[in-house]
């Protein structure tokens, strides 16, 4: 079984607007809602592609209803942690002149509760599962939460993949993960450097396999392609050129296609073209809506993968 766990869920509110004018009334032309968190779009888009997935996400208020209801409607199993604050909601203004992300910080949560994430999972959880654990904490907790979650969950015998910035990455791979999947900025972040060249790229990142006994690295740079580094093998998997509405929940959708095709033994070739092809399907879609499947279906064909080593 596929679990996801999101720490920091929300409500992505998307409202269009002709244009934003200072001091002037602004009419909203249509507004769209989507549920979002990095683990809830990665189950999100394994149930779009046919699999299933659990998504375990700490929610509350009526945001947090509003969360399910759409996750109800969009067929996604989840197991839910009721918490009295009210989940977040992020305002994304579209208008002729670009985009504008506002993210919420999300409240606090009480050690209660996240001794509650504990024991679901516990519950839940068994030998040879699978757990995407992604995405910001809340408000007040520290990022070693991670480093806590991840080292149970491998003591569990869970296969762990692992997609967050900062110092919650850096705290999450001392759980050791099997897998981790930053984009190229996150990485330099991670290194504390810029990388310019393939050869910096694979050095670099087989440190932190080395480190941190990763399976592998899931690297993904936006419009050049993306990596799976591990330590015997590297592939690479060039970007196909699409007409791009939003890259938002690109990097949630590739994951989900990788997770997707291992969980049904597939080899990491053909784990990656999936990824890829989800991918891309991502950033044909406006807002956050994610992948489509027959847009994944379409692209798998086109997609190559280059072992480099």
């Amino acid at each position: 079984m596929i679990f996801t766990l999101t720490m920091n869920p929300c409500l992505d509110r998307y409202i269009y607007v002709d244009d934003l004018i200072v001091d002037d009334t602004i009419r909203a032309k249509k507004v769209v809602d989507y549920p979002a968190g990095k683990g809830i779009d990665v189950s999100r888009v394994i149930r779009e592609l046919g699999g299933v997935s659990i998504a375990i996400a700490l929610v509350g208020g009526d945001t947090g209803r509003k969360l399910e209801e759409m996750l109800d409607k969009e067929g996604v199993i989840y197991s839910s942690i009721r918490v009295p604050q009210e989940t977040r909601m992020n305002i994304i203004l579209e208008s002729s002149k670009g985009q504008y992300r506002i993210s919420m910080p999300g409240e606090k949560i009480s050690v209660k509760k996240l001794q509650v994430v504990l024991e679901v999972l516990q519950a839940l959880v068994r030998e040879k599962d699978i757990v995407v654990v992604s995405g910001s904490l809340p408000k007040g907790v520290a990022a070693e939460f991670y480093t806590g979650i991840i080292f149970t969950l491998k003591q569990w015998g869970a296969t762990v993949y692992f997609d967050a910035d900062g110092d919650k990455l850096k705290a999450g791979l001392i759980g050791q993960p099997d897998y981790i999947k930053p984009n190229l900025h996150e990485f330099q972040r991670l290194i504390g450097k810029h990388v310019n060249t393939r050869e910096e790229i694979i050095s670099e990142a087989k440190k932190i396999i080395d480190t941190h006994e990763l399976q592998a690295i899931l690297l993904t740079l936006g419009g050049e392609g993306a990596y799976l580094i591990a330590k015997e093998k590297v592939l690479f998997t060039k970007t196909i050129k699409v007409n791009v509405k939003s890259a938002v929940g690109a990097g949630d959708s590739f994951l989900a296609g990788f997770v997707f095709k291992k969980a049904e033994d597939a080899s990491d070739e053909e784990a990656l073209r999936w990824a890829n092809a989800a991918g891309t399907a991502a950033v044909m879609t406006p807002g956050t809506r994610l992948c489509r499947k027959a847009d994944v279906e379409r692209l798998i064909d086109r997609i190559e993968v280059e072992r480099i080593e």
